[in-house]
């Protein structure tokens, strides 16, 4: 079993995860506190929910690449992956720079999990580190039975995470494809948005596999490219 920091390493600095790929919209103020926490000049903790597919991971991914770029140490714990870990990976973690939380709601009604993240929260918290913290509701919708937990998640800076409308999820593909060094005519790009699971997850992870193929083909990416490599999955 991975420790934590190793598990931080192998999520978080990936170059397909960083604030320069991630497609703003209506999220201006988040992703910009977000972007200034390594000076520690706004909150020590910050809170911010939203629906699966909207982005929380790539943004906390970002957060921790934007940390070691700054040489500072960060660690990022997705409760999806709950059955991964054990409880002992939050000891100690007040050492370090910035702790991440991907999916807090996960958790709820897991006593152990719930007053073990506590007393971590507290700790990084006591010891001027930052934390980040995301989950798919407000934080007084959150089903915890820890209801210090709970108040807990009510003293920092809370962001509601905006999807993107369809155009910008347009966008967002050609601001992904031109960094990865594609050309996504308009056409192409709502191809993929009428065509295909409409999250914002799936649409990049689509264009990730995308890539890999146009790559290999040395081809562009046009609709009959586009369906000949994703009909293969079906």
């Amino acid at each position: 079993m991975k420790n934590l920091k190793q598990i931080a390493l192998d999520l978080c600095l990936k170059d397909t995860a960083s604030f320069a790929n991630f497609f703003v919209g209506s999220n201006v103020q988040l992703v910009k506190v977000l972007g200034d926490l390594y000076a520690n000049t706004t909150s020590s903790f910050v809170y911010f929910w939203g629906n699966d597919g909207a982005g929380k991971s790539h943004l906390l991914s970002a957060l921790c690449q934007s940390f070691g770029e700054h040489d500072l140490s960060a660690a990022y714990l997705p409760l999806e992956d709950i059955e991964q870990f054990s409880l002992k990976m939050l000891d100690d973690l007040e050492m370090l720079d910035l702790l991440c939380i991907d999916d807090l709601n996960l958790i709820a009604g897991n006593s152990e999990w719930e007053e073990k993240i506590f007393h971590c929260f507290n700790k990084m918290i006591a010891c001027n580190k930052r934390v980040v913290i995301t989950a798919n509701v407000a934080p007084p919708l959150l089903l915890l039975k820890l209801l210090d937990l709970k108040s807990r998640m009510m003293g920092g800076l809370i962001f509601s995470l905006q999807a993107l409308s369809d155009e910008e999820k347009v966008s967002g593909l050609k601001l992904r494809a031109k960094l990865r060094g594609l050309e996504l005519p308009d056409i192409a790009a709502h191809f993929l948005l009428n065509h295909y699971k409409r999250d914002s997850k799936n649409l990049f992870a689509v264009l990730e596999k995308l890539d890999k193929a146009a790559l290999a083909a040395q081809r562009k990416l046009t609709i009959p490219f586009i369906k000949d490599v994703l009909d293969q999955d079906n």
